[in-house]
């Protein structure tokens, strides 16, 4: 039991034991001397004594009883734990969050100076026996400090915690503490121990990058049989697995934070060269979040390696607006001449506000003088002056190098022909008879897409039928499907108004509209096994028009390179695309910008492996190293926002994701919803209410102690009167249990007998 004021309680305790004390300790202790007449009082004693001393006890346990009450009753009791729960050691497992919103400034402190001080306010009321362990959240989570009772290491610890650039990762958090829960408890005495406290307390500010929207639960991870590092691969010392008894644990959480300062991030860097190679076309998007948006500016800046760094631009917000984007043009330097390929880093800044890692944004481009693409087709015989028969081979052909300084050069390749060797040299290839392709062109085909380059494959014109789907697109590592047999349409098909958002077509995004309106289809392949962000145009019934994939390896995992299919192909008796102004700049568009995002599939979140070259080591500018292995994903995850580089001018970029920089606070509703899963949790803003409601609970056990105070007090009176044997009957009553022996006569006998003398009577 706990005491809204426990000193009053243990003085109610003092006063019944120290006099006690003090009557044993002190009592005198006589000499008996033996005399005769002791015998006649002895007897009495004798038959009184049994009595006596029941009497004393039940008078002395009552007055004990009636202190004891009133003092815990004036003390408020408040829970219902044992007055000596302090005694009894608990488990602390301390889990913060340093994700990438801990470095969040409020005020003039970091969310994480937050979270630190509350902590140690929470711990400042473990018992001297309890022992702490410190999880921190961020990716990848892991043990910082075994348990341990010594104060000062664990303050120390807290100190050293600083805050991460990665993603917070809570449900692994407390995978991670209920392993450290179990493994800190004997095996002989966790099922014996039921009065020992485990806690797991989480220092979280709960934003929605800690706790996103629709998160099922934070207890819904498998089992860990051993924690590991991912960042060293070290198994991670003093903790077995997950906890079989979660129903002994008790869950904490600090207060959610409420305060959402206006913070302006990086979400997309858009880098793309000229044709000439000379320039670089930058076009960042940026987003603003907080409670208040009020008008403001923004200085943003962007460095290209080899470029000329552009001036400093300013992006006004007008109040309530919470996205902008704005374009850069960076320079080639005087002199300098565009090489044939070379990947290079572009990093845009931003001044800095409240949160700092979304501040800074790395995007890689491949520079490029001129793009090597092969056209794997058949052009075959026919009169020109049947544009109906033109095969898209020929369509595509014009579309990619309309004229001089296009930046482009086509080669014609016979399907017949198609080898690891004719691939050589070439940026990106658009297959116009997959039908045609032996099982070894597919391979080498396949090998040349994982490399990082461009495919597109285009429905076969000759035939409705589409068999070589089930040949092609499995053996090429996408998930996308097509159907055996292309369908006519009765009326023709268009393309959306409403299109979804590619970086494919982001340059054509403001005149797409206009471009796809004329666009009409007549033959279609229907297209399934892809996800929403896969498709790029669709059409108004719906339907996929164009999907892009990346490739995946024969084990799963993923691999370079960009497949985009067709769901029309660009003939005539398909579709009017060929003779529409859409053709030129869809085209073009899907091979440059294509190039940028398969070159390596070459940005990575921040948290995560990178996946590039195998068995190459990536550094940074701050001399930072990642390995990948011979499957091409790194040994370690990405910890900070860099450009790696690694060998033959390979360049793979890390950046942090907009979920993980949102910083939107959580309701503490949906905070109770996410730890559901875990038996609940008490979360300290709610502890105030919850105190009032002990309190007033405590108040009902008061008026009863009160209560029974006043009941014990009035029996031991009546008992105490009882237990004297003293009446006012008793005390005016004449004794007769002592006789004497012989007659003794008073004065008063003797005078008046002498009276009677003298009066002449008898004697």
């Amino acid at each position: 039991m706990n005491f809204l004021h426990p000193g009053l309680a243990f003085a109610a305790l003092a006063s019944i034991a120290l006099p006690i004390a003090i009557h044993l300790l002190f009592r005198r202790r006589r000499v008996p001397i033996n005399w005769a007449a002791m015998e006649l009082l002895r007897e009495a004693i004798r038959r009184t004594n049994q009595r006596l001393r029941l009497e004393q006890w039940l008078l002395l346990a009552l007055r004990c009883v009636c202190v004891l009450a009133a003092g815990l009753a004036i003390a408020v009791p408040i829970s219902d734990r044992s007055l000596f729960d302090g005694q009894v050691a608990r488990t602390w497992v301390v889990i913060v969050d340093n994700g990438a919103t801990s470095a969040l400034m409020v005020g003039a402190e970091t969310e994480l100076d937050r979270l630190r001080d509350d902590v140690r306010q929470t711990l400042a009321a473990r018992g001297p026996n309890d022992a702490v362990c410190i999880i921190t959240a961020a990716v990848p989570a892991q043990l910082v400090l075994a348990s341990t009772t010594d104060s000062v290491q664990i303050e120390q610890e807290l100190a050293r915690i600083e805050s991460a650039q990665t993603p917070t990762d809570l449900a692994t958090a407390l995978e991670l503490a209920r392993g450290s829960v179990v493994s800190d408890t004997p095996e002989s005495s966790a099922a014996e121990d039921t009065t020992s406290s485990r806690r797991v307390l989480v220092a979280s500010g709960f934003r929605r990058a800690s706790l996103p929207d629709g998160v099922e639960g934070l207890g819904g991870k498998g089992v860990l049989n051993s924690a590991v590092d991912a960042a060293s691969g070290v198994a991670q010392e003093g903790i077995t697995g997950a906890n079989t008894n979660d129903q002994r644990i008790e869950y904490l959480a600090v207060a959610p934070s409420r305060e959402a300062p206006t913070d302006v991030r990086i979400v997309r860097v858009e880098a793309r060269p000229t044709p000439t190679a000379d320039a670089l076309s930058v076009r960042v998007s940026l987003a603003r979040e907080g409670s208040n948006l009020l008008a403001s500016q923004t200085r943003v800046r962007a460095i290209g390696d080899g470029f000329v760094p552009s001036p400093t631009r300013t992006t006004q917000w007008e109040a309530g607006q919470s996205e902008a984007s704005i374009e850069f043009q960076l320079i080639m330097p005087t002199g300098a001449t565009a090489v044939d390929s070379q990947r290079r880093g572009v990093r845009v800044v931003l001044d800095d506000d409240v949160l700092a890692p979304g501040n800074t944004y790395f995007s890689v481009v491949d520079v490029r003088r001129e793009i090597e693409v092969g056209i794997i087709g058949r052009r075959g015989s026919f009169d020109e002056a049947d544009i109906e028969r033109i095969p898209s081979a020929l369509w595509v052909s014009r579309a990619l190098s309309p004229g001089t300084g296009s930046g482009m050069r086509v080669r014609d390749i016979d399907p017949s022909t198609c080898d690891t060797r004719t691939l050589l040299g070439l940026d990106a290839v658009v297959l116009a008879r997959a039908d045609l392709l032996s099982q070894s062109a597919i391979d080498a085909l396949t090998a040349f897409v994982r490399s990082g380059a461009v495919a597109i494959v285009l429905p076969t014109g000759d035939s409705l039928a589409q068999s070589w789907g089930s040949t092609v697109l499995p053996r090429m590592g996408v998930t996308v499907r097509i159907d055996a047999e292309a369908r006519v349409t009765v009326d023709a098909l268009r393309l959306s108004e409403e299109q979804p958002s590619s970086s494919l077509l982001a340059s054509l995004r403001p005149e797409l509209a206009s471009l796809t309106a004329p666009v009409e289809m007549t033959r279609v392949v229907t297209m399934s096994g892809m996800s929403a962000g896969d498709v790029i145009l669709t059409l108004t019934d719906g339907t996929p028009f164009i999907v892009a994939q990346s490739p995946t390896t024969d084990e799963g995992t993923p691999s370079r390179g960009l497949l985009v299919v067709f769901a029309s192909a660009p003939e005539l008796m398909w579709s009017n695309l060929p003779v529409k102004p859409f053709m030129v700049p869809l085209f073009q568009e899907i091979i440059r910008a294509g190039l940028q995002l398969a070159a390596g599939r070459n940005e990575t979140a921040v948290g995560e492996r990178l996946c590039a070259t195998a068995n190459t080591v990536f550094r940074n500018d701050e001399g930072a190293a990642l390995t990948t292995r011979a499957d091409g994903v790194s040994e370690s995850v990405a910890l900070v926002p860099s450009a790696w580089r690694g060998g033959a001018q390979e360049v793979v970029v890390t950046n942090i994701t907009e979920s993980s920089l949102a910083i939107t606070p959580s309701p503490i509703d949906a905070v109770r919803r996410a730890f559901e899963s875990l038996g609940g949790v008490r979360v300290a803003e709610a502890t105030e209410g919850e105190q009032r409601e002990e309190t007033r609970a405590g108040h009902k056990w008061s008026a009863a102690l009160f209560a029974l105070a006043l009941t014990v007090l009035l029996a031991e009176s009546l008992l105490s009167r009882l237990f004297s044997h003293a009446s006012v009957v008793r005390a005016g009553r004449t004794d007769h249990g002592i006789t004497t022996v012989g007659r003794v006569r008073g004065r008063q006998n003797v005078r008046s007998r002498d009276e009677r003398v003298h009066a002449g009577g008898p004697a």
